[in-house]
């Protein structure tokens, strides 16, 4: 870093100023790389992880991974102080593997994740070139943005837009999904998250940890106004942040209904959705682009945190 500063000083100083532009731009693309150095890339096929790969590759083989580019594929990625070995992830994994088929990616940038807050929020910018980088990597070797989805959870989330939003005009990812994306560090910059895919829908959950941006596609919103959940009193340690991804996880097998109205003690920070009678939340393999906007989603105090059709209909009569 002193070296860094005397080189800085010494070319500011002489008269092609200029020339500080290009050891400013060298030393961004080692800080890019080093992140990526420490990065993997794990695949999946059929709920098998079938490689691992350094993301500070060029171009991957993937004749062992079982991975082809005609494939449907997804792209996992986790939060602070996190990694692809997390619980939540593996299940991810497997839900995907099962109800959406093709390939699996989980972009691990976890010895970076396991620093500070802070330090992992100024490495932001660092994160979102390297994950693009893995991404364009992808599509040189034929993966179609069409047949393909991202989801993040917390700043994974953050990095999730950030990504989709860089690949823009040549790349468009065809949906993304983030859960409970982060808030500190980023709010209250206001962020247009529907840029960042063809169809966008952010599940919000927390009002500690969760962003106040609300400029997806579909902003739907868990428990009590997308700010807490109740089932946090059976789930002290995920608390309602936590809760949103295995509330996400489950909406692959049990139905999650949204009510038609918006509860009198929500504010609405978007246009109120047009809810079809039964409508449920949760991964969407054929997004319905009728329904947009901010959509509420009643849980419960228990595993699957879900509510029956008669609970909301009770639920219904009382509001």
């Amino acid at each position: 870093m002193r070296l860094w500063v005397w080189m800085w000083e010494k070319v500011s100083a002489g008269p092609a100023c200029h020339v500080h532009v290009f050891v400013y731009e060298a030393h961004q693309q080692r800080i890019k790389y080093d992140a990526q150095k420490t990065m993997k890339v794990m695949f999946y096929k059929n709920n098998t992880k079938t490689m691992e790969a350094s993301a500070y590759d060029d171009a991957y083989d993937l004749s062992g991974s079982g991975c082809a580019p005609s494939d449907q594929f997804a792209i996992v990625l986790h939060g602070w102080i996190q990694s692809c070995s997390d619980e939540w992830a593996l299940s991810l994994i497997e839900r995907l593997s099962y109800y959406r088929g093709g390939c699996v990616m989980c972009i691990d940038y976890s010895v970076v994740a396991s620093s500070s807050y802070m330090r992992l929020y100024t490495n932001f910018d660092t994160l979102t070139g390297a994950i693009s980088s893995i991404i364009l990597t992808l599509f040189r070797q034929g993966f179609d943005p069409k047949r393909g989805y991202m989801f993040g959870f917390s700043f994974g989330g953050q990095l999730a837009s950030a990504v989709g939003r860089s690949l823009r005009p040549h790349h468009v990812i065809e949906s993304i999904d983030t859960c409970d994306m982060a808030g500190p560090g980023f709010d209250p910059i206001a962020v247009d998250h529907s840029k960042a895919g063809k169809h966008v829908q952010c599940f919000h959950s927390s009002r500690d940890k969760g962003t106040f941006v609300y400029s997806c596609h579909r902003n739907i919103m868990l428990g009590s106004c997308g700010l807490k959940q109740p089932s946090v009193a059976s789930q002290l340690h995920l608390g309602s942040h936590g809760l949103c991804v295995d509330i996400y996880i489950n909406t692959f097998d049990y139905p999650f209904y949204a009510v038609n109205y918006t509860p009198p003690e929500c504010f609405t920070w978007q246009k109120a959705a047009k809810i079809p009678d039964g409508y449920t939340v949760g991964y969407e393999e054929n997004f319905d682009s009728q329904v947009t906007g901010q959509i509420f989603v009643p849980t419960s105090l228990h595993y699957p945190y879900n509510l029956s059709k008669k609970q909301l209909k009770l639920l219904t009569n009382l509001a």
